[in-house]
C-alpha cells in the first residue's frame, strides 16, 4: 500500500461511496477506489463479487445508485460508454461480446 501526502494531487479517477443494485441482488455497497495516473491494479475475487459491475460503473455502462464518480477531483455523471469514452476512460472487456 502506498502513503501518499497531502501535497500529492487528487486521483484521475475515483470512487466514492459508490453502490448499485440489481432487483434484490447489491452487486456493489459502498465502494471506494482512488486511481493515480502510473499505477496498475487488480480486481480479484469470486463470481458475483461485483468486479464486472464496478469495472462497468466506471466505463459509464451502469449508473450507480448511490455514490459520486470524481474525475479529476470533480463529480462527474456518465450518461454511457460514450461519456465515459470522451473522458478518456476505456475498458478492454475479456469477453469480446460485451
Amino acid at each position: 500500500m502506498t502513503h501518499r501526502s497531502a501535497k500529492d494531487p487528487a486521483p484521475v479517477l475515483a470512487l466514492r461511496d459508490v453502490s448499485k443494485s440489481f432487483g434484490a441482488v447489491r452487486a456493489l455497497r459502498d465502494v471506494s477506489l482512488d486511481l493515480f495516473p502510473g499505477e496498475v491494479h487488480a480486481l480479484a475475487g469470486e463470481n458475483g463479487a461485483g468486479k464486472s459491475t464496478l469495472i462497468k460503473t466506471l466505463a459509464g455502462v451502469h449508473r450507480p445508485d448511490a455514490g459520486r464518480l470524481l474525475l479529476d477531483g470533480e463529480p462527474v455523471t456518465f450518461h454511457g460508454p460514450a461519456d465515459a469514452r470522451d473522458a478518456g476512460i476505456a475498458v478492454i472487456y475479456q469477453e469480446p461480446t460485451l
